[in-house]
């Protein structure tokens, strides 16, 4: 175990957890609210970089309606670095439904390599790069 205070690790497993919740409720605006100022977003081959990435990958996720999605995010693993900076890893199972069939898949197996910074409004994520299984 590592001196990481359990109040901190509550605090950033319950931001894992808001980010799977904000995509699988297509609620793509607010995902910006959990990242830094600064945050690089490194997922599927694209890298988005700052709040004005986010907002241009939000307007992105929005035109996808096709599919909708369970991210389920486990075993996350934290290691601080200081008081106010904690790398970590989360797993990732991605169901995906599509609209309108009764068909299901998991469309990707992997973890997120994160890094989180203690900002005056909490927990943030500063850097988040999905890697898939094949490639861990």
């Amino acid at each position: 175990m590592n001196d990481l205070p359990i109040e901190d690790r509550l605090a950033i497993e319950a931001l894992v957890t808001e980010y799977a919740w904000l995509l699988d409720h297509r609620r793509w605006n607010e995902v910006a609210n959990l990242m830094t100022d600064d945050v690089v977003l490194k997922i599927r081959g694209r890298e988005i970089i700052g709040q004005q990435g986010m907002t241009e990958w939000a307007e992105y996720r929005a035109q996808k309606q096709s599919r909708r999605t369970q991210h389920q995010m486990t075993l996350v693993r934290l290691e601080p670095v200081d008081a106010d900076v904690v790398r970590g890893t989360a797993a990732l199972v991605l169901h995906v439904a599509k609209m309108g069939s009764s068909d299901t898949y998991v469309d990707l197996v992997g973890e997120y390599e994160d890094e989180y910074v203690r900002t005056q409004d909490g927990w943030r994520f500063r850097r988040r790069t999905l890697v898939p299984v094949d490639a861990v």
